[in-house]
């Protein structure tokens, strides 16, 4: 394994900061401390990473995030958060996105050249160890919805497979035996979790379809399109996320079919629009505003230690919001697991 700055700092006994400065000649750091770190560094025969050297430097107030994407409703509340979130500690954010690929990620992480003393990453296509291996530096990072390992490494993540399963489980209890099931993007993390998480709920006695969609209001359009050309429609489509689903409940209404007399329609991240949506969708919620101050405050706490690393996880609840998509409303107001109020909904 390579070396990392944060080898450098503990053979040679100063912070990252005082490593920094000698690598990029940024500040004056005494003879005693400058001379120690030159040996660390001949000793371990460490090679800064371009990277690494892009952010690394002085301080700079300004903590990156890379996102997936920065546009729809989810990223657009959860940049809402962040936001919120730096700008209490006195920060300002960065923000780019990778659009789930590798090559893009790459150019998001040069994209933060010396302006970022710390990252908040969503990566659901990579995990934290290959992350890692990109950024080869111990620059603070706190990871979001991402597959994570080691098992210390901080991050704020919730229960994708839970949260599924707990749609799954309302279906079947709704006595639906033939459902359509509309899948994230292939590969991502947070798209297989819900899928093996569904999966889990359903038994031997009912029939699942599997669809390949990518989150998008357009793949659940277009797929809800294809199952109603189906010689057997199934009587619940279950989406993974609430943009799918607005796709899907979109064609099916454009096509005369009562949502959910005859197809019951069910989402996952709990946006605004499912709240407002007609009929109102039955969706798993997620508190995005407390998704996103966890992971600022870990990072903040991360960036006063000079180095020190505190590894920490957190779990953010989820609960299952039943509306009238998968249940009149009368039937709905009844038995959500819930309460809540126009007000409440897209809050942090």
């Amino acid at each position: 394994m390579n070396s990392t700055i944060h080898d450098v700092a503990r053979i040679a006994n100063v912070s990252i900061s005082t490593v920094s400065r000698v690598l990029n000649d940024s500040a004056p750091v005494s003879d005693p401390k400058r001379t120690r770190v030159l040996d660390a560094i001949s000793t371990l025969n460490f090679t800064p990473n371009p990277i690494a050297q892009c952010l690394i430097g002085h301080p700079t107030g300004t903590i990156g995030a890379i996102l997936p994407h920065i546009s729809g409703e989810f990223f657009a509340d959860l940049l809402s958060g962040l936001d919120a979130a730096v700008k209490h500690h006195h920060y300002t954010l960065m923000v780019t996105a990778s659009r789930r690929v590798e090559s893009d990620f790459m150019v998001a992480l040069k994209a933060m050249h010396k302006r970022v003393d710390g990252l908040i990453v969503m990566s659901p296509e990579l995990t934290s160890d290959h992350v890692r291996s990109l950024i080869s530096t111990d620059i603070p990072v706190v990871f979001l919805n991402t597959e994570t390992s080691p098992k210390d490494t901080p991050s704020v993540n919730f229960d994708n497979s839970g949260g599924m399963k707990m749609i799954g489980e309302h279906l079947v209890e709704l006595g639906h035996s033939r459902i359509a099931y509309i899948s994230g993007p292939k590969g991502a993390y947070d798209a297989l979790q819900r899928w093996r998480g569904f999966n889990e709920s359903i038994p031997n006695h009912v029939t699942v379809s599997y669809y390949q969609g990518d989150f998008t209001f357009k793949s659940g359009y277009d797929i809800a399109s294809q199952i109603l050309t189906s010689s057997a429609r199934p009587s619940a489509i279950a989406a993974s996320n609430d943009l799918s689903a607005l796709g899907a409940m979109r064609a099916l209404l454009e096509h005369g079919v009562r949502i959910p007399d005859d197809i019951a329609v069910t989402g996952f991240d709990g946006t605004a629009s499912a709240y407002f949506s007609t009929p109102s969708l039955t969706t798993v919620n997620i508190p995005i505003g407390h998704l996103s101050a966890n992971a600022v405050n870990i990072l903040i706490k991360r960036l006063s230690k000079c180095g020190i690393h505190e590894s920490t996880q957190v779990n953010t609840p989820i609960d299952l919001i039943i509306r009238e998509s998968t249940q009149s409303f009368h039937s709905c107001t009844q038995t959500s697991s819930s309460q809540e109020t126009p007000a409440m909904i897209g809050q942090s």
